[in-house]
């Protein structure tokens, strides 16, 4: 407690301790300031404040990623904001007043109490935080810091201090006093010139912060184009182009790597780092000239063309940093204005002369239409629309999977069609920053489902589910359109047993099931699948990063049509974890996702395969025979069901042991091998061919966790390769 002329020192030191603490923040807040708004971030009050309190209050986002670490965390940010209350009323006492006994009168005491309890948890939290980022050095995010090591020793030497303080024969009770002013008046100055600035700005960056995950601004190209060269902004181009919120993110970044740690392309070890371009921006902002460029400071172009847009670094920081907001604006920078270091030309170049991402000639869709008779799109109330998406539209691998859920539409008596103009939607596109070959795409879809009279729309694909649900109806200010995911329909008419699901041939495996991130990550869709395999008789057993958390397979951003060029693809994180699972049955909700995990085990499958394998549908029953009984009783099959006598199929038996000479060490199941083989048949008809060149030795027939597979008899495969 200060005395005497001591008050007179107290009270100089207080008045130049928060002039220096405003002049400081006053001028990192003007270069946040300097730049232009990017879009409303007041609005929905309610909600955002909803927000801030559960992640700031509650530190729902820091103890949900790293409970431990977060835990302590939580204990210091609580112990921060009792011990506000508590420093007023140190330094009042400094000036002989005392602000807490005389307003709590009996409760004193008790509020003394907690207090004393309070300092004693936080004083062991932050010797573990201590330990961990400057003992434990592989799991630290920065064991070098030494502003950490400041703060950490501060708020020890302040909860020490305190617990001396409130004994009752006190250590050196001026000094002590003394020792725990200066501390306090010390702190601010020292959190204003390091990544503690996140005290003061976290929650604000956490009330403005988006949404949604990922949801780009609309460029106005056409005012755009009106404007002269030298004002236009097309993207990230230089510091100036950006905008305020980015360049508060800078400043709230708490350099916990939690981003980097989660990112795929720096798991991968390339050199894509999240924590490291915050960071870097954060030194622009107080180190460059306006006009210098971003791409080069900020990010390089080889990091730029790693990213895959999966949103696992902005999902998990718990600040409130919008890591996408630089990246695709730093893209649309490459993309729409200097043109260089793009790595999706190729992609841009297919969707431009032919509308899809394998530049595949439109001919190819109609035939992948006409072969598995799958119907067209008349409008009829209540019909939906399958759109299909670019890879179930012409990678020919898939359409195993789209044979699969037309079978499970029909089985449940679904009205729907296909249309045959679909076009890409631009999802990719906009991804790699081009906003303008995007908008174009946009326009001709809406056009096209509105000449349609489209209401109602099922796809596998989680790209164009979000892109056609959340962005383009930016565009024409209309509502969104119905669309849902293929699982999230399987899940619906599961519940509504309108499939009659069984655990058959497929199923009653025990499996792993990756979430694309479009779909968790951006859709929070995690149970529908979940529900759709559980009532297909699937055992799940759970990846370490599952729902939300998932992690990305790498196809994102044009990623599963373009070959990476340096580095480790970034894929391979997603395939070291399955394959680490033991796993030997991968399920898949996303046509991409399908393609870049495809060789990761044993056997992948979408999950409309997977379901399509456990329909337990009757077949048609025999017909009987004019003027009398057949001579032969009907076949009966498993569960009593009776059989049409089929007749044995040359043509059909030759294309499929063609097809497995082609593919000698393969074992596939039924719905694999009208695929492979290019058939189209009765199920029935193709199992009945596939046993019989079973009898006949050419085939083998093998069963695992329920399923029957078939492959090329190894005796058969000899005398074909003899």
């Amino acid at each position: 407690m200060a005395f005497g002329w001591e008050q007179g020192v107290l009270a100089l030191l207080i008045a130049g301790s928060a002039g220096l603490f405003v002049r400081t923040l006053a001028g990192k807040l003007a270069l946040v300031a300097a730049g232009a708004p990017d879009r409303p971030r007041t609005d929905h009050a309610g909600r955002r404040l909803a927000r801030t309190l559960r992640e700031v209050l509650l530190q729902t986002k820091v103890i949900g990623g790293r409970p431990v670490v977060g835990t302590l965390h939580a204990v210091v940010f609580f112990g921060f904001v009792l011990f506000g209350v508590e420093t007023l009323d140190h330094f009042a006492h400094g000036f002989g007043v005392s602000l807490l006994e005389p307003l709590l009168g009996s409760a004193y005491p008790a509020w003394r109490g907690l207090m004393i309890g309070v300092a004693v948890l936080v004083s062991v939290a932050i010797l573990g935080l201590a330990f961990r980022r400057f003992v434990l050095v592989k799991t630290s995010p920065d064991p070098k810091s030494w502003t950490s090591a400041l703060v950490a020793l501060f708020i020890l030497v302040l909860m020490l201090t305190y617990l001396n303080g409130v004994r009752e024969a006190p250590f050196a009770p001026r000094a002590n006093w003394w020792v725990h002013a200066l501390v306090i008046l010390a702190f601010p100055h020292l959190i204003l010139k390091s990544k503690h600035f996140h005290i003061i700005l976290a929650p604000v960056s956490i009330y403005l912060r988006l949404d949604r995950l990922g949801d780009y601004a609309t460029l106005d190209l056409e005012a755009l184009m009106e404007e002269s060269e030298t004002e236009i902004s097309l993207g990230l181009e230089t510091v100036k182009d950006l905008p305020w919120k980015m360049r508060l993110d800078f400043f709230s970044c708490v350099e916990c790597k939690r981003c980097t740690s989660q990112c795929p392309a720096a798991l991968a070890g390339n050199t894509l780092d999240p924590r490291g371009f915050v960071l870097a921006g954060r030194r622009t902002l107080a180190e460059a000239q306006p006009t210098d460029a971003v791409i080069g400071r900020v990010l390089t172009e080889d990091a730029l063309g790693f990213c895959v847009t999966c949103g696992a670094c902005e999902h998990v920081c718990p600040v409130g940093v919008e890591h996408l907001q630089v990246l695709v604006g730093a893209k649309r920078a490459q993309a729409l204005a200097s043109g260089r270091g793009v790595v999706a030309v190729d992609f841009f170049h297919a969707i431009e002369s032919t509308g899809n991402a394998f530049a595949e000639p439109k001919g190819e869709r109609k035939a992948l239409l006409d072969e598995m008779e799958l119907p067209r799109f008349t409008g009829a109330p209540g019909e939906w629309v399958l759109w299909l998406g670019c890879v179930w539209g012409f990678n020919r691998d898939q359409r195993p999977a789209v044979a699969a859920f037309k079978r499970l539409l029909d089985a449940a008596h679904v009205p729907y069609g296909v249309l045959d103009d679909e076009i890409c939607c631009g999802h990719h596109s906009r991804r790699q920053g081009e906003e303008a070959q995007y908008q174009d795409l946009a326009r001709r879809t809406l056009e096209l489902l509105h000449a349609k009279g489209v209401q109602r729309i099922v796809t596998p694909c989680p790209h164009c589910l979000h892109t056609i649900k959340r962005e383009h109806a930016q565009l024409n200010g209309e509502a969104a359109l119905e669309i849902v995911h293929h699982s999230e329909l399987l899940a619906q008419l599961a519940t509504d047993r309108r499939l009659p699901l069984r655990a058959g041939d497929g199923t009653g495996a025990v499996a792993v099931y990756h979430d694309p991130c479009y779909l968790a990550r951006f859709e929070e869709v995690t149970e529908a699948p979940r529900a759709a395999l559980a009532a297909a008789g699937v055992v799940l057993q759970e990846l370490p990063h599952a729902r939300r958390k998932t992690l990305c397979c790498g196809g994102g951003a044009a990623g599963f049509v373009r070959e990476s060029k340096g580095g480790r693809r970034v894929d391979q994180p997603r395939r070291e974890e399955i394959a680490a699972s033991g796993a030997t049955f991968l399920v898949t909700a996303c046509p991409e996702c399908r393609m870049m995990l495809d060789a990761s085990v044993e056997r992948t499958k979408d999950i409309a395969e997977v379901l399509a394998a456990s329909l337990a549908l009757p077949l048609p029953k025999e017909q009987p025979r004019a003027g009398g009984s057949s001579a032969k009783g009907p076949d009966v099959g498993e569960g009593g069901t009776m059989y049409r006598p089929i007749e044995d199929d040359p043509e059909l038996e030759a294309r499929i042991l063609q097809m497995f000479e082609h593919h000698p060490k393969e074992e596939l199941q039924l719905l694999d091998i009208a695929g492979k083989a290019h058939v189209s048949c009765k199920l029935c008809d193709l199992r009945h061919a596939a046993d019989h060149l079973v009898e006949e030795g050419q085939l083998c027939l093998c069963r695992h966790g329920g399923g029957r597979y078939y492959k090329l008899d190894e005796h058969e495969g000899k005398e074909q390769h003899a």
